[in-house]
């Protein structure tokens, strides 16, 4: 494995498949497969997708999935491994590039759901996605100083083009394009900010959109149906939840990173929301 930096770790291989008769299987680590050369069907959680060069899939370790290859393929997989997860409530995520990068990261796992089958479908933004993976293989084969740092800045680049496309597909069925832009523009503010409850308060929220505080929570309000605070809520528990099933971090660690009170208040709301407490929902996937 090539481990590019102390907190992001990520392994590439290029896989060929003449014929796949292998049942789905789930992997251990979050994925990123980019077809190179073949035609078939990428089956995904018993959902069949087409699959031609340049065609580019997220997968995460709770997907199953398998191949139906009809002409012989060529795979590169991008594998990143679970200290991923391990490096989340690190102090090294103050440093503003593992920030970013950590934010497109997790950002992408939470939202990728929302793209079915092909993760960028936009023409040009899959060339560039193409000569970025053919980068990052020449790389590895050359192995040329600098070469861990220019394959890390690669794989940064190619989750950012992956993150705007998913931020593309509107979350909410919104009205106007100007109120898309706005609304979509407090959401992503929310998610780069998650972890800065200061941030996070509704006055600095609308003093970053120049908006007044009641303005900008009743906008939200009917356009998208919720509350701001109630987004808030929901995105943070959806963040919980990726701790719970991909880290190690105790619960109690977990609510002070995300500024609930403590691990009471946070089973308390995380039990309101999905029916069955945190300690009880690490318990039950833990053991699955």
């Amino acid at each position: 494995m090539m481990s590019y930096s102390r907190d992001l770790d990520f392994d590439m291989t290029v896989k060929k498949i003449k014929a796949n008769n292998s049942p789905p299987h789930r992997h251990r680590h979050f994925e990123i497969i980019c077809v190179l050369n073949g035609h078939g069907k990428h089956v995904i959680n018993g959902n069949q997708f087409d699959y031609t060069p340049g065609d580019m899939f997220l997968l995460t370790p709770q997907d199953l999935h398998t191949f139906k290859v009809a002409i012989p393929s060529e795979f590169c997989i991008v594998d990143f491994t679970g200290s991923f997860f391990a490096f989340i409530g690190s102090q090294d995520k103050d440093q503003f590039q593992s920030a970013s990068l950590f934010e497109e990261m997790e950002y992408i796992f939470h939202n990728h759901h929302r793209i079915k089958g092909n993760i960028i479908a936009d023409e040009e933004d899959s060339a560039w996605a193409q000569l970025l993976i053919k980068r990052l293989l020449l790389e590895k084969e050359q192995g040329d100083y600098g070469t861990e740092s220019i394959s890390r800045n690669i794989v940064f680049l190619l989750l950012q083009l992956i993150a705007r496309h998913i931020r593309r597909q509107s979350i909410f069925p919104l009205k106007t394009a100007r109120a898309e832009r706005l609304v979509q523009g407090i959401i992503n503010f929310v998610h780069q900010n998650i972890y800065d409850k200061d941030a996070l308060k509704i006055e600095n929220i609308a003093r970053n959109f120049h908006k007044s505080k009641d303005h900008i929570s009743l906008y939200f309000k009917q356009q998208t149906g919720t509350t701001l605070k109630e987004y808030i809520s929901a995105y943070k528990l959806q963040l919980v939840k990726t701790r719970l099933l991909y880290s190690d971090l105790s619960i109690a660690s977990v609510a002070a990173e995300l500024d609930f009170t403590d691990e009471s208040h946070l089973n308390k709301l995380f039990k309101r929301k999905f029916s069955v407490t945190a300690s009880a929902y690490r318990k039950k996937t833990k053991g699955a």
